[in-house]
């Protein structure tokens, strides 16, 4: 089960993502590969975070 920190974590995490989306929209629609590729892997490393959280050997399993 998870606590109020373990879901406060989560929603920070999202909130990042969902600024990082914003970013990530920019930079491809300024032809930006190198910030692109760069909000990317921010993203890309969230996701990984969240999912570790709920995953099998997450937090929600324990």
């Amino acid at each position: 089960m998870l606590d109020l920190e373990q879901l406060k974590s989560i929603a920070e995490l999202v909130d990042n993502m969902d600024l990082a989306t914003e970013k990530l929209d920019k930079a491809y629609a300024d032809n930006d590969a190198e910030e692109f590729n760069k909000i990317k892997k921010e993203i890309l490393d969230a996701q990984a975070k969240i999912s570790l959280m709920f995953g099998k050997e997450g937090i929600a399993n324990k």
